[in-house]
């Protein structure tokens, strides 16, 4: 069972090589800049983009970046619209990076163990882990294919692609730097990547030799619709599209040594999305997601402790 501690990525994290810019001309952004604005007049600024919900004509409001705290009456902040290049990184999966064939993140986190990619719409994954110009690990260039469900599907059908990339274990250097390219294999398809996390893993493992997972059998994956609709007095109904989650359920062995700091681990990412893996084995690819973990921890002899986990997915 592994959770992704993470740490929250800031412009200045985004290093050179990254092929995102800051306010990406290309998908129609404009950023921000001192002067007059009318009602509706949207730009970017600090990663995001903001409304104009009073027109601006005078100084010094006009003068007060929409991220100012005394911009609150005049800039309304669009959560579901972050930057091209910041997209990935807020806590939703529907907000994407884009990029028509490939593009590249590079980003200088400090201490980090590790990273997650999720919702993902590409061919490949590249990563580079270096420090001063030299590879901390072998660089890796992997085509993203999910498990096939069966032997006529794998020789006949046509093969899903995987969702999600995981990387642990990454040596810890104070000058890491991570860089990220998710490709298509036709330069016309875009490319896509909803959330990108960095961090510590942490494993919660059960109390036998070897360090083995701590999940029980008896995990659940379930859908979540945010769909609504709306009734018709003939009996027909109008479907209003919502977002997609996946919640997931949980039931972890842990040795009893480790109850303080599965408690401690559940306080520090109380109320953050976090990446989760049950397992990294394909049969269990289902149960990934990334939500908000609630969750208790039980103490249940000398050797043992039950940990209880409700993931709410991030949509």
């Amino acid at each position: 069972m592994n959770i992704l501690l993470p740490k929250t990525i800031t412009a200045s994290m985004i290093a050179a090589g990254t092929t995102i810019p800051a306010v990406d001309t290309t998908v129609g952004e404009v950023a921000w800049a001192p002067g007059n604005y009318a009602e509706g007049a949207r730009e970017i600024d600090a990663g995001y983009t903001y409304e104009c919900v009073k027109p601006l004509t005078a100084a010094p409001q006009n003068t007060y970046p929409p991220s100012d705290v005394r911009s609150g009456g005049w800039w309304f902040k669009d959560e579901g619209a972050p930057s091209n290049q910041m997209a990935a990184f807020d806590k939703y999966l529907f907000t994407k990076t884009r990029r028509p064939g490939s593009f590249t993140i590079v980003l200088k986190p400090g201490f980090v163990t590790g990273l997650y990619l999720g919702a993902l719409e590409a061919d490949r994954v590249a990563v580079t882990v270096k420090a001063g110009g030299v590879n901390l690990i072998p660089p890796i260039d992997e085509e993203l294919w999910a498990q096939a469900p069966g032997e006529w599907e794998y020789l006949f059908g046509e093969l899903a692609h995987a969702t999600y990339f995981t990387l642990k274990d990454l040596p810890i250097h104070p000058d890491v730097e991570i860089a990220i390219t998710v490709s298509r294999n036709d330069p016309a398809t875009e490319a896509a990547v909803g959330f990108i996390s960095v961090g510590s893993w942490k494993r919660l493992l059960a109390p036998l030799p070897g360090g083995m997972s701590a999940s029980q059998y008896g995990m659940e994956a379930s859908t979540q619709d945010y769909s609504t609709y709306d009734d018709m007095p003939d009996g027909t109904y109008r479907e209003i599209p919502g977002r997609l989650a996946t919640n997931v359920r949980v039931s972890c062995v842990i040795a009893a040594t480790q109850a303080p700091n599965a408690k401690s681990l559940l306080d520090q990412i109380l109320g953050k999305a976090v990446a989760v893996e049950v397992s990294d084995l394909p049969r269990y690819g289902h149960l990934s997601t990334v939500g908000k973990v609630t969750g208790t921890v039980r103490t249940e002899s000398w050797e043992r402790a039950q940990v209880e986990l409700q993931i709410k997915g991030n949509v």
